[in-house]
């Protein structure tokens, strides 16, 4: 399977991987989290590692990749990410959403919005003249429907099922607003055979 293939069951796919959302915010209630692109701290925005570059809350992982390599000449992608840090130790319940991809997991992190939090109409993933390297899985976790929040999608309104994993091809145009305190898990994950086949093997309405 390509990731071409993989589109034409959908750009929003719900998946049978699950967890409870509730218990999860419980589990890693002791971590703060960290200003999300620090170089825009008028977007009130923050997030909590699930992932590092050595396994630390040092919010390298946070900041805009893109600027990051620019100012101190390295060469960081989404996949060179892939350390565990406590937060992913701590949670029994993020572990269930998690562990599927174990192996393939790049960049990876609890995104919160408080009111007025935002991202502005952005597709993530798209690398023209490049092959795909990965792609997305979403868990909203807390306020991450109407009215709490609006997840514009390809010009629609999306809904979630809270704790619910979704693919979504986020090569597509999409924007957020938040307007109570939304938090959501943000996967990367790496794009090859073995994840195109669990997520072909875990279609929630196959």
């Amino acid at each position: 399977m390509s990731y071409s293939r993989l589109l034409t069951y959908g750009d929003v796919i719900p998946l049978k991987f699950e967890c409870n959302a509730d218990r999860l915010r419980q589990e890693i209630k002791e971590f703060e989290f960290t200003q999300y692109n620090p170089r825009k701290p008028h977007i009130p925005r923050s997030g909590l590692s699930i992932t590092s570059l050595e396994g630390k809350l040092d919010g390298i992982d946070l900041d805009s990749i893109v600027e990051y390599n620019k100012e101190n000449n390295v060469h960081y992608t989404e996949m060179s990410f892939k350390t565990f840090t406590p937060v992913y130790y701590k949670s029994p319940e993020l572990q269930k959403v998690v562990d599927p991809w174990k192996g393939h997991l790049g960049r990876s992190h609890i995104l919160h919005l408080p009111p007025g939090g935002y991202f502005p109409p952005h597709r993530d993933l798209a690398r023209y003249r490049e092959e795909q390297k990965s792609m997305r899985i979403l868990v909203p976790l807390k306020d991450c429907n109407p009215p709490a929040l609006y997840f514009v999608y390809d010009g629609q309104v999306l809904n979630f099922e809270l704790g619910r994993a979704y693919f979504v091809n986020t090569n597509k145009s999409h924007s957020l607003f938040s307007y109570l305190w939304s938090y959501m898990i943000v996967l990367n994950v790496e794009c090859n055979e073995t994840t195109y086949k669990i997520i072909g093997d875990n279609f929630l309405h196959a």
